[in-house]
């Protein structure tokens, strides 16, 4: 089962030995084999080359979840050649989006949060296959017209992300997005609820499908 592909993942549905979550605070890296799973989620990786090189490498690796990460590129990420799904969050020192474009073929989601001081760049718009991309509470975006470079593109989120120029048209424009998360701001030139209905007018709801597992629910977008 491709649990990346999830909004919200369960992680207790995926076998123990595809899936390592580690504080690194309390447990080393080195301890645990990594080029055999395909889940690898991980607290406070600090690194003296502020990149990912003491990572070590796997081709099979899916996903990828950083959590107060000292970082400040993503240079050597190029070592997980089939990751389908990145997630950094509170890596507040994230400055630039170096080494994305390495895994560009594969790459369909991206979920950046709490990473004020990044500036997106040719490398983040080389990801044609993106699907879902989350830049919440992140640096100041000057307008939305690089949402073109991604042709694939369902799912955008920028809450708490401010778009300078105030021009969301490029979303109601862009031919593939059906789903949007923002805060209101007095110079945005589309409201949220607006914004929700012309994209509903782009065509059919058949985009997601929805799970269940007992009371509760997660989704996943339709190939």
């Amino acid at each position: 089962m491709e649990h990346w592909r999830q909004n919200t993942i369960w992680f207790e549905q995926i076998p123990n030995d595809q899936f390592i979550q580690l504080d690194l605070k309390k447990e080393k890296l080195t301890n645990h084999n990594i080029q055999d799973i395909e889940y690898l989620a991980l607290w406070y990786h600090k690194n003296k080359t502020r990149d990912l090189s003491n990572i070590p490498a796997s081709s099979r690796l899916l996903y990828l979840e950083l959590n107060w990460s000292n970082i400040h590129n993503l240079n050597a990420i190029d070592r997980y050649s089939n990751l389908k799904r990145l997630e950094l969050h509170y890596c507040t020192k994230l400055q630039n989006d170096s080494g994305l474009s390495n895994i560009s073929k594969t790459l369909e989601h991206l979920h950046i949060n709490q990473s004020k001081k990044l500036e997106i760049s040719v490398e983040l718009l080389s990801l044609k296959n993106l699907r879902v991309l989350c830049l919440n509470d992140c640096g100041q975006l000057e307008n939305l017209t690089f949402l073109k470079e991604f042709p694939n593109l369902i799912d955008f989120r920028f809450v708490n992300t401010s778009v300078l120029d105030g021009d969301l048209v490029p979303i109601v424009e862009h031919p593939t997005l059906r789903t949007v998360g923002y805060l209101n701001k007095r110079h945005y030139n589309i409201r949220e609820n607006e914004l929700e209905s012309k994209l509903k007018e782009k065509g059919s709801n058949n985009y997601k499908e929805v799970i269940y597992r007992d009371e509760n629910s997660t989704f996943k977008y339709l190939d």
